[in-house]
């Protein structure tokens, strides 16, 4: 006959009479202290009192820490792009601060208690989408150091702005309570984590001439205006060019623009032909943006072409 159920059992059974014992027997001193029987509301005051303290002092306290790898947030998130993913490891402890602590962590190990850890995340801008692989973690209650690992995944649209993605990850644990809801086990706790993303620059120009083609005089001067909408995701400057000029030709053009998002600025193209100019020909212009606060992440140039044309 297998006599360890019935050891383990009387073991439980033991510990939470003593449990229950050590829970009463300052309940019992106190109200004999005084000379006189308590009141049916100082009874109630100190009911309370001493649910106070058993809460605050002898309950297991849980410690949660939340990690994980900072190379993995370090690639920036396009816009519109494929999600990215990071390994997050959650870490579980619970300490016991008093003798009824202990006594409560011994009667978790022989009864196989376990604590859950709800997982979440925060708060996150609407253009961003941010989820995790598992959303309550099971560990045992055994005062040693227990481990696991979930995935947080993180996607933003093409709306994303230029900037840091802030997503919050946060555990809790709430208060566990024992035989016959008396005393708490464990109390709650939360923690909370963010993790940083950068978000990729996203360039993007829109780029009208008021006209395809201008009109000229030899050895005049004219000129065309060429609206610029910066349709990207950063504040952008647009540096234009003159990629190519018929010869002879006098040419000038705004060669910087700052722009907010989805602002319109203006370019100004200057033009005199040689005065033996005649008939058609073709001037190209290039305009490239880069994101204001770094130059080295910059988009394609957009080109323009105009005719010019002087008919006699």
């Amino acid at each position: 006959m297998d006599r360890n159920p019935i050891i383990r059992k009387c073991v439980t059974v033991g510990i939470i009479f003593l449990f229950i014992g050590v829970c009463i027997t300052p309940a019992i001193a106190q109200v004999g202290e005084g000379p006189s029987l308590p009141t049916r509301r100082s009874a109630q005051k100190t009911d309370i009192g001493l649910s106070g303290v058993l809460a605050g002092g002898s309950a297991l306290e849980s410690v949660i820490i939340l990690s994980w790898n900072a190379n993995e947030t370090q690639e920036p998130l396009e816009p519109g792009g494929a999600p990215q993913s990071v390994n997050i490891t959650v870490t579980y402890q619970v300490l016991a601060s008093s003798f009824l602590g202990r006594l409560i962590l011994l009667y978790c190990l022989v009864t196989h208690q376990y604590a859950t850890v709800t997982v979440k995340t925060g708060d996150v801008p609407n253009w961003c989408t941010a989820s995790l692989s598992d959303s309550e973690l099971r560990f045992p209650i055994t005062g040693d150091i227990s481990l696991q690992c979930i995935t947080l995944t993180v996607a933003v649209n093409e709306q994303a702005p230029a900037t840091i993605c802030r997503v919050p990850v946060q555990a809790s644990v709430d208060t566990m309570y024992g035989p016959f809801g008396f005393t708490p086990l464990l109390n709650d706790f939360n923690q909370t984590g963010t993790l940083n993303f950068m978000i990729a620059y996203r360039p993007g120009l829109i780029v009208i001439p008021e006209n395809d083609t201008i009109a000229v005089i030899p050895n005049e001067s004219s000129y065309l205006r060429i609206s610029i909408t910066n349709a990207g995701n950063a504040r952008t400057v647009v540096h234009g060019n003159i990629v190519y000029t018929p010869p002879d030709w006098i040419t000038m053009m705004t060669d910087q623009i700052m722009l907010e998002v989805n602002m319109t600025g203006y370019a100004y193209l200057f033009v005199v032909p040689p005065v033996t100019y005649n008939g058609t020909d073709t001037i190209i212009l290039s305009f490239t943006p880069y994101m204001a606060d770094d130059y080295s992440q910059h988009g394609d140039p957009v080109y323009v072409l105009i005719r010019v044309i002087y008919e006699p």
